[in-house]
C-alpha cells in the first residue's frame, strides 16, 4: 500500500478518534479494578470477619425476600476473592424507566445478618464498567465503543505498516532530544511497537465486544451456552414464586459439576422452573461466570451442563473475548500489567496529537483563534476530568437515567454541532481541514 495513503488514514483516525480511543484506554485502565475499588469503598458490605459458623442461605433469601415485597429474586451472588459476604440481588416487579433499580442486599454468611442494602445503579463500580462499556450513553454507546475498538485496530496496523520500517534504522528505545517533536515521535513510535500485541488484541475484543449483537445476528450465532425449555411447567408467578432449597443446590452442584466453582446461583421466572448455576472452572482464561449448569426446579434435574473446556473452538473463542479484553484470569498482577498498557495506549493517542500540533505550529500560529499547545491540552485534559467527575456524581446519587440522558444529549448533540459546522465550512468555501486548533477537535 502507498505510504502516503497509510499516513492519512494513520493521522486521520489519530486526530479524529484519537480522544476518545485516549478516553476509553483511561476509563478500561480504572475499570480493570472495579471490584477492588467497590470493596474498598464498601468495607461494610463486602467484608466480615471469618468464622466456623455458617448460616442458611435458604433462610437468608427468604427472608430477604419477605422484607422487599415490592421485589422479586433475580439472582444470588456467593463469596469471592472481593466479596466476603452473600449479594442476594432483587429486582422490581414495577420497574419504573426513569429510576431504574437493581437492588443488592448484603448478608453476613456467618450469621445471616443484614448489613446493608444499595442500588447497584448508584454505585461506584457501576460506575467505573458503564463509562467504560457505554459512554454512559443508553441507546448506542456500546455500539460507538465498538467502532472506537476498529478505529483503534486500523490506528495500529497502520502505524506497524508505517514505523516497521524505522525500528530497523533506530536503536530500539533510543530517544532523540532535539525538539518536542522529534522526542515525541520517537517516544509515540517505540511505545506503539512495545504495546502493539496489547493493542491488537484490546482492539479486535473490543469491536467484537461494542458490536457483538449485529455480529452474532449477522452471522445467525446464538449464545453459547444458552438453554430454552421447551415446554413451561409453571406460570410465570408460580415460577418467580417457587420455594428453593439453597443448600440443596449447591450439593446437586457439587455431585453433577465438581469442578465448578459457584459464583452465582440464578433462577427463572418465565415458567421455564429453571435454576441456573454460573460459575468458573480453576485454570480456564475464559469469560467469568460463563460455565453453567441448568438443574429443574422441582427435583434438581440436571437439565444441562456446560463446561466451556468440553466445547469445540467456536465456543472458547467466543469466551475468550472479554476476559482478554479485561485481563480477568490472571489475578491482580495481570490487571496491573493492563493498566500499564492503557496508559500506554493512552499516550500514544496523547504524543499524536503532540505531534501533529507541532508539526502545524507555524501555520496554526497565522490563524486568528490559534491556541498555543499547553493551554490546549490542559482545556482538553480538564473537560476530560470534568466529564467523568459529573457523571460520576449524578450516578451515584441520582442512578443511571439522569447522566445516562445528559450524556446521550451531548454526544449527539455535539456530533450534530461538527456536521453543521463541517457543512457550513464547506459551503462558506472553506477547506474541511485547515490545519487550525478548532478542526483538531
Amino acid at each position: 500500500m502507498d505510504n502516503k495513503l497509510l499516513w492519512k488514514i494513520h493521522n486521520w483516525v489519530g486526530l479524529y478518534v484519537g480522544v476518545v480511543i485516549a478516553f476509553l484506554s483511561i476509563t478500561g485502565a480504572a475499570a480493570l479494578f472495579r471490584p477492588e475499588v467497590d470493596r474498598l469503598l464498601n468495607p461494610h458490605l463486602t467484608k466480615v470477619a471469618p468464622q466456623s459458623e455458617e448460616a442458611s442461605l435458604t433462610a437468608a433469601v427468604q427472608h430477604v425476600i419477605a422484607t422487599h415485597p415490592d421485589h422479586e429474586l433475580f439472582e444470588v451472588e456467593l463469596p469471592k476473592p472481593y466479596l466476603d459476604t452473600w449479594n442476594i440481588r432483587l429486582r422490581p416487579k414495577d420497574p419504573d424507566p426513569m429510576q431504574p433499580t437493581f437492588w443488592e442486599v448484603f448478608v453476613n454468611p456467618h450469621t445471616g445478618e443484614i448489613l446493608g442494602e444499595r442500588n447497584y445503579f448508584k454505585s461506584f463500580g457501576y460506575f467505573l464498567r458503564n463509562i467504560h462499556v457505554r459512554l454512559y450513553e443508553a441507546q448506542y454507546g456500546r455500539q460507538l465503543v465498538g467502532l472506537a475498538g476498529i478505529a483503534l485496530l486500523v490506528s495500529t496496523v497502520t502505524g506497524l505498516l508505517i514505523y516497521g520500517n524505522f525500528t530497523k534504522k533506530q536503536a530500539f528505545g533510543k530517544i532523540r532530544k532535539k525538539n518536542l517533536r522529534i522526542t515525541q515521535a520517537d517516544l509515540h513510535k517505540f511505545v506503539g511497537i512495545s504495546a502493539l500485541a496489547f493493542n491488537l488484541v484490546i482492539a479486535i475484543t473490543g469491536a467484537w465486544l461494542g458490536l457483538q449483537v449485529y455480529l452474532m445476528e449477522g452471522f445467525g450465532m446464538k449464545q453459547p451456552n444458552g438453554f430454552v425449555r421447551s415446554e413451561k411447567p409453571f406460570s410465570a408467578e408460580e415460577d418467580t414464586c417457587y420455594p428453593l432449597d439453597f443448600e440443596e443446590i449447591l450439593a446437586t452442584t457439587k455431585r453433577e459439576f465438581p469442578a465448578l466453582d459457584v459464583r452465582n446461583i440464578r433462577p427463572t421466572t418465565n415458567g421455564e422452573g429453571i435454576v441456573q448455576v454460573l460459575g468458573d472452572v480453576k485454570g480456564q482464561a475464559y469469560e467469568r461466570r460463563s460455565n453453567k449448569l441448568y438443574l429443574d426446579k422441582r427435583d434438581f434435574s440436571t437439565q444441562r451442563k456446560y463446561n466451556i473446556s468440553a466445547q469445540g473452538f467456536g465456543d472458547k473463542l467466543y469466551y475468550v473475548q472479554e476476559s482478554f479484553h479485561f485481563g480477568d484470569f490472571g489475578g491482580l498482577p495481570l490487571k496491573l500489567l493492563y493498566a500499564v498498557l492503557a496508559l500506554g495506549s493512552a499516550f500514544l493517542s496523547l504524543s499524536g496529537f503532540i505531534i501533529f500540533l507541532e508539526r502545524t505550529k507555524k501555520k496554526r500560529a497565522q490563524q486568528a483563534k490559534y491556541i498555543p499547545l499547553r493551554p490546549l491540552l490542559i482545556r482538553w485534559g480538564g473537560g476530560m476530568v470534568a466529564f467523568l467527575v459529573i457523571v460520576a456524581v449524578l450516578s451515584t446519587n441520582f442512578g443511571i437515567a439522569v447522566p445516562s440522558l445528559l450524556v446521550t444529549t451531548g454526544i449527539y448533540g455535539f456530533f450534530i454541532y461538527l456536521v453543521i459546522k463541517a457543512i457550513w465550512k464547506r459551503f462558506a468555501g472553506a477547506r474541511p481541514f485547515s490545519g487550525t486548533s478548532d478542526s483538531v477537535v
